[in-house]
């Protein structure tokens, strides 16, 4: 497929899926706007199979998730 869908059109095409999405909009400090899918599958680990080969891909699940987002804190050591 190469026709470049926007994100609310991915989602309905794919509902509950993860996407690889290449040729993608995704303008800085915001959501992907749109992109061509390249592959799409329910199991993250058969897509990350698939895309593989591939350069450069955004990689997307559309569904809702059902865990709470990761928080990533670092030690910094401040001289004051």
């Amino acid at each position: 497929m190469t026709e470049k869908l926007t994100w609310d059109e991915i989602k309905q095409r794919y509902p509950d899926e993860w996407v690889a999405l290449v040729d993608y909009d995704w303008p800085a400090e915001d959501e992907v706007k749109a992109g061509v899918v390249f592959a799409h599958s329910a199991s993250r680990s058969s897509l990350l199979e698939m895309e593989k080969g591939l350069k450069r891909a955004a990689v997307l699940f559309t569904g809702e998730r059902s865990l709470e987002p990761l928080l990533f804190v670092a030690d910094v050591d401040r001289k004051i």
